[in-house]
C-alpha cells in the first residue's frame, strides 16, 4: 500500500482549495517539485496566500508530493478548521449539509467514495460514526472506530463526526 502523507489542517484546506478551483494534481506535483507557488497563488486569486505554502510543509515535515499522488491523513482537527475542509473537498456546507455543535458534526449524508475520503483523511483526534437507518437506533461507534461500515458504492450513508475526548464523556 501505498504511503499517506501528513498534513496539517491548513495544509489540506489550501490544497483543496486549489483542487477544487480546477488545478489538477499534475500542475499540483510540477508545483511542489519546483516549490512554485505562482499556479496556485493565481489559481485562487485573493482568497487565500500561498506564499509559504510548500516551505511552510517542508519545515514541518509535510510530504506535500506524496500526499497529492497517495492522499493524506490531517494530523489535528477543530470543529472550524473541519468545516473548511469538508467544504472545500467534498462541497458540503455547514447548515445546509450538516449541523454544527461543539464538537460535533451531524447528518452529514456522503456516497460510499466521499466517506472513504473522508475516513482516511480525518485527524486521529474524530470518530467518524454511521447513524442507523430509521429504526435501527442511536449513533453506534464501529467495532473499529476509525473505519466506519460505508455504504456500498453508489449508495450514500449518513454520518456524524464527533471529538474523541467528547465521545469518552457519554
Amino acid at each position: 500500500m501505498e504511503k499517506q502523507g501528513r498534513f496539517s489542517q491548513k495544509t489540506a484546506v489550501l490544497l483543496e482549495r486549489v483542487r477544487r478551483l480546477g488545478l489538477s494534481d499534475e500542475v499540483l506535483l510540477v508545483s511542489a517539485a519546483s516549490g512554485d507557488v505562482k499556479p496556485l497563488q493565481e489559481v485562487s486569486g485573493d482568497d487565500s496566500s500561498y506564499e509559504d505554502f510548500f516551505v511552510y510543509g517542508e519545515t514541518h515535515g509535510e510530504q506535500i508530493a506524496e500526499g497529492i499522488r497517495n492522499g493524506y491523513r490531517m494530523k489535528f482537527n477543530t470543529t472550524g478548521g473541519l468545516q473548511s475542509w469538508l467544504k472545500e473537498r467534498l462541497g458540503r456546507e455547514a447548515e445546509t449539509d450538516f449541523a454544527m455543535s461543539v464538537g460535533r458534526i451531524e447528518g452529514l449524508a456522503l456516497a460510499a467514495d466521499e466517506a472513504e475520503v473522508l475516513r482516511s483523511s480525518l485527524a486521529p483526534n474524530w470518530l467518524m460514526l454511521e447513524v442507523p437507518s430509521a429504526g435501527e437506533g442511536a449513533d453506534k461507534a464501529p467495532e473499529n472506530e476509525d473505519a466506519p461500515t460505508l455504504p456500498a458504492s453508489g449508495e450514500t450513508g449518513t454520518y456524524s463526526l464527533v471529538l474523541k475526548f467528547l465521545s469518552e464523556k457519554e
